[in-house]
Parts: structure tokens; sequence; C-alpha cells
């Protein structure tokens, strides 16, 4: 029976993280939210993501409430509501990611890199309790590498590579945080279920879980525009030239440009802000760049929850929806050992470049070859079932009899 829940649930999981990852690109991408730009910041859309999972939450807690569980069933207790809370606030740092990368990329190219931490679990094992490292463990991570590695093998032999096929630097450094954020949701999640109180089912969790996640996204949403504000982020009185060109004069239009030209003198490799500008004309300067996304960081968070273009929005409520359903899964398999079960959350990826394809997304048969083998070396490392049993985690409270 065991077997048939954790299959049942990795299916479940898989359909509704690759479903994730699709409605969080079509929702960064104009052709879907009615040719019109996206217009609605990273931020933001975590922010209706998280109010359309609680509201998916709320209403299962509801029901079961109804149906006659009794309240002391939805308190966890304060042990495991300290790892509710830090994984809460991993958890809206994972999200601002994963609605920064499809904006400039396309999952097929940034997905397999993810979870890369699956790699170091057996490190951490050994490290931690003196696990033994398998020869199935070497082979797995041989097999992530070389498959990680695999797109970029025509920019190492000398071949001509799309630069929209390849992560940049900030796309590389959301996939390290992501990894990092991730690592330690699957950690705190086993301690969630292991410290919760006896009879607190997923649901419950998940709630509370959403709760702190609205706090820490609307705080960031109140407070870093404050701190971009007092920084003078959106009115830079010198902008590297390049940057300058591509991140903002490149996306907005002719009139806006000729307006940002009459107060920007290009001297050197630098765009300079004249002097004695109008607070009135800071302020117009201001809206431009922070509709463009010149600072990659504050830019995350600008704009308001209720946005000129709801087409995004709609998108991000439908992924609030996928994301309830896996992160119902995610604490209905905690009970289990988290390096068991893990790995095969992630079959979708060997699937994920062929469903870009129907998209018209330019897939190369280096990406397609490199996520089958990035998916085969996550899940070779726990493959040895002769030595791996499928046994819950001691929980700290006890169930009553």
């Amino acid at each position: 029976m065991e077997w048939v829940i954790l299959i049942t649930w990795l299916l479940i999981i898989n359909g509704a993280l690759g479903g994730q990852y699709i409605l969080n690109w079509m929702g960064n991408q104009e052709r879907f939210v009615g040719n019109k730009p996206v217009g609605v910041s990273p931020g933001v859309m975590t922010w209706w993501r998280e109010v359309s999972k609680f509201a998916w939450a709320f209403i299962a807690v509801v029901i079961e409430f109804t149906r006659g569980k009794k309240a002391k069933y939805f308190w966890p207790g304060f042990i495991s509501l300290i790892t509710i809370i830090i994984c809460g606030f991993t958890g809206v740092i994972e999200n601002i990611g994963f609605f920064y990368l499809p904006r400039y990329y396309s999952p097929h190219i940034y997905a397999p890199y993810v979870n890369v931490y699956l790699v170091f679990l057996p490190f951490f094992g050994k490290f931690l309790y003196n696990a033994s490292i398998r020869k199935e463990h070497w082979i797995g991570i041989s097999l992530v590498v070389l498959g990680l590695a695999m797109p970029y093998v025509p920019r190492l032999i000398g071949g001509y590579t799309d630069p929209k096929s390849i992560l940049d630097f900030s796309g590389v450094m959301w996939i390290i945080i992501i990894n990092g954020c991730l690592c330690s949701q699957q950690v705190l999640n086993n301690k969630t279920v292991q410290t919760c109180k006896p009879g607190v089912g997923p649901n419950a969790l998940v709630v509370w879980r959403e709760i702190w996640k609205m706090i820490f996204i609307t705080s960031a949403l109140f407070l870093i525009p404050l701190i971009a504000n007092l920084m003078s982020v959106h009115v830079p009185e010198q902008a590297p030239k390049a940057k300058f060109e591509t991140r903002v004069l490149a996306k907005v239009d002719q009139t806006k440009k000729d307006f940002l030209l009459s107060y920007y003198e290009l001297s050197g490799d630098n765009y300079n802000l004249k002097k004695y500008v109008p607070e009135e004309t800071k302020t117009q300067i201001k809206a431009i760049f922070a509709s463009t996304d010149y600072d990659r960081f504050f830019s995350l968070f600008e704009g308001s929850i209720i946005p000129n273009n709801w087409w995004p929005i709609l998108f991000v409520v439908a992924a609030g929806l996928t994301g309830y359903i896996y992160s119902f899964g995610f604490f209905k398999l905690s009970k289990f050992a988290a390096h068991f079960w893990v790995p095969y959350t992630n079959v979708y990826l060997a699937l994920m470049p062929f469903i870009m394809m129907l998209f018209g997304q330019n897939v190369t048969t280096y990406q397609i070859v490199g996520a089958v083998v990035t998916t085969a070396g996550l899940m070779v490392g726990v493959s040895d079932y002769s030595r791996n049993k499928v046994e819950e985690i001691e929980k700290k409270y006890k169930e009553l009899s």
C-alpha cells in the first residue's frame, strides 16, 4: 500500500510541478497575455500566487472542519510552526526566482538546473549521519553533471550558441539561490511533519505556510520600494552605456526614448543625468526606469498589486492551484525520508523540452539529451531498492490509539 501511495502522489506532483513551470512561463509572455506588455513584477506575481494557494488550502481546511474535524487538529505546535516560518521565507524567495526566470528563459533551459542540490544529498548524509556513499550515488552524480553540461557542448567546441539558449550570470545566480531554498524546503518539510502535533494533516500545514508566505511577500512589496526610493535606484545619476541602451532604451517607445535622452548625456562609457533636473521630471524618469526592469533586484518588487493587465494574474492563480496540489503532496510524502522520493518528483524534466517544442520554442538536440540524462541521474542514486526500504520517519509526537 505504501508503494501505491508513493507512486500515485509522485505522478500527481510531477504533473503539478510541470504545469507550474509552463503556467509561470505563459504568464510572462506577451503573446499569452493579450499581446500586451506583461506589466506585473515577479514580486506581485508571487503575491497573487500565494493568495491563490492560500484560498485553495483554506477551502480544503473549511471542508475538513465542516466534516467534523476538531479545531485542535489544525494547530501544528510551536516547534513545527518554527520550521513552517523558515520554510515560508525561503519559499517566497524561491517563488520570486521562478517568476523571474521565465521572463528571460524558456523552462526547458533552466528547469534541469533547479534541483542540482539533490546531487549533494549523499554527501550531506555522509557528513551528518556517516551514511555510506554507494556506487549508485557516484553513477547518478556523473550522469547529472554530464546532463547539465550537455546543452553547453556547442559553446565548448567553438560552435554557434544562441544567447537565449544558455543561462547568463543573473540566471546562474537565481539557480544557485533556488537550489539553496529548495534544499532547505525538503529538509524542513520532513521536520515539519516529524514535529507537528498528532492528527494535523497536510491541508493545515499548507495553510500555515501560506499565511507566513503572505506576511513575508506583503512586507517585501511595501518595504523594498521604499528602500529603492531612498537610494534613488530608478533615477540613477550615472548609468553604464550598454546597460542603459539594452535594458532601458531598447524597451521603450520613441517618445520615452527622446524624453530620457534629453536628460541623460553620453560621456565615454556612461550616460550621466544632467544637473538641476526638476523633481516632477525625476518622477517621470523614475516611472520609465521602473517599468523596464533596469535594476534587476529592486524591479522584482515594483508595481501595484492591482495591475493594468489582468491576464498574467489568471495564469498565476492557475499556478496557485497546481502549487497547492504539489505542496499538499510534499507534506503527504514527507513522512518518508526525503532522499528516497524527492528525486522522482523531477521526472517531468525529461519531458519539458518536448512540451516546449509544442509551444514553438527553439529546442536543440543537446538540450533534449541533457534533460533526459539529468533526470536519469537524479533517480539512479536511489535505485538500489534492496537496501532502501520505504520506511516512515519517526515522529516526535505519537498518534494516540
